[in-house]
């Protein structure tokens, strides 16, 4: 059975909390299309482990989670994103069914979220330690850098500044 109330999903929940990772996780996932739970799994193996990703790790990361995002998480966004502008929304009903869809949503990547734990002492099996702030830049750049669309109307290379910061910043309770 899988552990859905890990350290990452702590980490994930305090991290994109703080002022202004949100916006900046949901700017590059529309700007560049990334999987918001791969980057925050990136931060918080670099602030857990202390360890720099390689490409090889990237992919591995990528392809444990891949059918699962593609099948459920943006399919659930996508439905909940849709009814929003629908005249319906007036109605309570409907906004209950958006609100029980957005619910189900975050189950969903909670879900995603503990495949990627899992998938984390296989990935720190004979890698040296690096200092937090190191394995941290490190794996958030590699990730957003290695998602990079070269025909993507993004210009500059992304960033994540604020949520490098928050990560960090973090120290388990």
């Amino acid at each position: 059975m899988m552990d859905c109330d890990n350290p990452f999903w702590n980490f994930s929940l305090a991290v994109y909390a703080a002022p202004g990772v949100a916006a900046e996780c949901l700017a590059l996932q529309r700007a560049i299309d990334i999987d918001v739970n791969a980057l925050l799994f990136c931060a918080w193996f670099g602030n857990a482990k202390r360890i720099a990703l390689s490409n090889d790790n990237l992919q591995t990361i990528d392809s444990r989670v891949l059918t699962w995002h593609e099948t459920v998480i943006r399919r659930l966004r996508t439905t909940r994103q849709d009814i929003k502008p629908m005249p319906a929304m007036a109605d309570d009903s409907v906004r209950e069914l958006r609100a029980d869809i957005a619910r189900i949503e975050l189950r969903a990547e909670q879900i995603e979220q503990a495949m990627l734990f899992e998938l984390a002492q296989e990935l720190e099996d004979g890698a040296p330690a690096i200092t937090v702030a190191e394995a941290i830049r490190h794996n958030v750049a590699n990730f957003l850098h290695r998602n990079m669309n070269p025909d993507a109307a993004c210009t500059e290379p992304p960033k994540a500044a604020r949520l490098i910061e928050e990560a960090i910043a973090y120290r388990p309770a």
